[in-house]
């Protein structure tokens, strides 16, 4: 799949002259590939990680001569002042990514856009951005402005936790390094330094923890997010602290996240009905939040609140494949930074 994807692109953009036109080419490259090919890629997303030894390697390998292409177009429309500088091609590259592999996750033939129409609404979303020209420099004022602010929930300190919920995050982790299926009740409980049998006094099987996990972690991040936009009244702020709010959330539990995303499908189907419904309950309330502020007009209306909703969840979600505590960035500031590209754009000039 990682060959396929490098050898579409190359063809799309060897040809194309025109640094901005490169990138749409890239876009639509890799897009059509994805979806014409779902399954494959599918596949390769989610199960990368149980490769072990010299495939692991040399999969890695083939990702990161990907990303160096990608960072490549991005660096040359940023040297020709058609890209924004601002912000490094690595996060410019790292948000663009996270938006196409996220639509290979949801897309359904016999519900959603043709790969083509897809490439339509998402190459002006990052290239020009969501919001209104009004809207869009206003916000670009405000962002070098903000500073970085404290997480209002740090993470429980281990010593004080009690069994249980160690027992959670002992879970949250493994599955999401390892795989839900690859990881035993046995690993967990050498892990928690318990008896096998201790672990059954907290849980039924190990499906429960899958399942505490994934409905703990979409009740939390609702409830930080409706927290955080309740007291703001502005559309467009609104916006501001949905992505704030959702980021510091997501990578504060980060592995609870992570476990959920990929391994729910591992339920039974009734709990999976119950996650699907609660993942359905929050992405409603973030296309409720962007339906606002297209009403409002700092928006565009052109796009459906729907793919904003795809386009803005895709961008924040995949972060938790990537993103490691300590880095470049905090979560305060990756979410001034995925604000400032959804909202204003990739792109140096709105008109281009």
């Amino acid at each position: 799949s990682l060959e396929q994807l490098r050898s579409e692109v190359e063809s799309g953009i060897s040809e194309v002259r025109d640094p901005l036109g490169r990138i749409r080419a890239l876009i639509r490259a890799h897009l059509t590939t994805l979806l014409s090919y779902q399954v494959r890629h599918v596949t390769m997303l989610t199960e990368l990680r149980a490769l072990t030894g010299r495939h692991h390697k040399e999969v890695l390998a083939l990702r990161k001569s990907y990303a160096r292409l990608v960072c490549s177009v991005l660096e040359e429309a940023q040297a020709e002042g058609k890209l924004r500088k601002d912000i490094p091609a690595k996060y410019l590259y790292l948000a663009l990514l996270n938006v196409l592999n996220w639509a290979v996750l949801w897309f359904r033939r016999d519900q959603e856009l043709p790969a083509p129409r897809l490439t339509d609404i998402f190459t002006p979303i990052y290239l020009n951005g969501a919001a209104t020209f009004e809207a869009a420099t206003q916000e670009t004022k405000s962002v070098r402005r903000r500073k970085a602010a404290p997480s209002e929930e740090p993470s429980l300190p281990k010593s004080s936790q009690t069994t249980s919920q160690r027992m959670l995050e002992t879970a949250a982790e493994l599955f999401s390094r390892k795989g839900y299926a690859a990881t035993s009740t046995r690993e967990i409980a050498a892990v928690l330094r318990i008896q096998k049998p201790s672990l059954y006094y907290h849980i039924e099987s190990k499906e429960d923890l899958l399942y505490t996990i994934c409905k703990s972690s979409l009740e939390q991040i609702r409830k930080d997010v409706e927290h955080a936009t309740a007291r703001v009244a502005a559309p467009l702020e609104r916006v501001r602290a949905l992505v704030r709010a959702h980021l510091e959330s997501m990578l504060r539990d980060q592995a609870r996240h992570a476990a959920t995303l990929s391994e729910m499908r591992a339920l039974t189907p009734e709990r999976l009905a119950e996650v699907i419904a609660r993942r359905d309950a929050y992405e409603a309330l973030v296309r409720s939040i962007l339906l606002d502020a297209q009403k409002a007009g700092v928006l565009r209306n052109d796009i459906p609140a729907k793919y904003l909703c795809l386009y803005l969840l895709g961008l924040m979600n995949r972060v938790e494949v990537w993103y490691r505590p300590g880095g470049s960035l905090s979560p305060q500031q990756l979410a001034s930074v995925f604000v400032t590209i959804f909202l204003t754009g990739a792109s140096a000039r709105a008109d281009d």
